[in-house]
This record gives structure tokens, sequence and C-alpha cells, in this order.
């Protein structure tokens, strides 16, 4: 074998190997059609799952801040319940002529005392006159 065979052998291998490269290269490159489409589904897959992740979450916040409004107006209720019970006591078996030391409603409490209203007309106790509030007395 001459040197020339040699070199005109190994260039032929070369193209031929270039040319399997290439065509299976095309077959299989990335970013090619099924690998895209295999990328798609995967995404739509991970996709679903979080929505579906998503969904359960907002159903639990959902049970949670119905529960606690049901447990604050049951609270409420019962805030109420010994509010009247402590205020028809009060009535009933305290000597109360000249004060009175719970106002007409439970609201009232929460209210706080009217900036509008003379210092005179305290509805915790309205015939007190001083400048310090009643509730610390």
């Amino acid at each position: 074998m001459s040197t020339t065979l040699i070199w005109a052998i190994a260039a032929i291998a070369v193209i031929v190997a270039a040319i399997a490269g290439f065509v299976i290269g095309c077959r299989k490159a990335p970013g090619g059609q099924d690998q895209i489409l295999k990328m798609k589904q995967e995404y739509d897959q991970l996709l679903e799952q979080k929505q579906a992740e998503l969904a359960l979450y907002q159903k639990h916040v959902h049970q949670h801040y119905n529960q606690t409004a049901v447990l604050f107006k049951d609270m409420a209720g019962s805030y109420k319940k010994l509010f009247d019970h402590l205020s028809l006591g009060s009535e009933q078996l305290g000597d109360l002529s000249d004060q009175r030391i719970l106002p007409e409603r439970a609201g009232a409490l929460l209210d706080g005392p009217d900036t509008d209203i003379a210092k005179e007309t305290n509805f915790i106790n309205p015939n007190y006159k001083g400048d310090e509030d009643a509730l610390n007395r």
C-alpha cells in the first residue's frame, strides 16, 4: 500500500463518518420535534400538578378562614351572653342607684368613650366629674 492510498482511504473514512454523524445528529438533535414534544408534555404535567396543589392550598385557606369566622362568631355570642348575664345580675343584685358600672349595650365597651360628648357624661359612671379614666379607678 502506498502512502497516497492510505491518505485516500483515511479521507473517505472521515467523509463517511462526518455524513453518518450528521444524519444521526439530525434524527436525535436536541431541540428536535420529538424532544420538544416530550418537554411540552412534561411541562404540561408539571403545570397541572402545581395548579392542583394551588387549588388544594386555596381550599385549605378558605376552610381555615371559614372556621375562624365561625369560632369568632361563637366567641362574640358567648361574650354577649356573659355581658347580658353580668348586666342583669348587676341590676338585680347590686345597689347601684347612683352609678352605672356597665353600659346599656355590649358594643359600647368596644366603642370607648365618645370624644364629642362632654366629660361629665361618662358612659361607665355618669356621675363622675373628674379628668381621670373611670376604668383605671
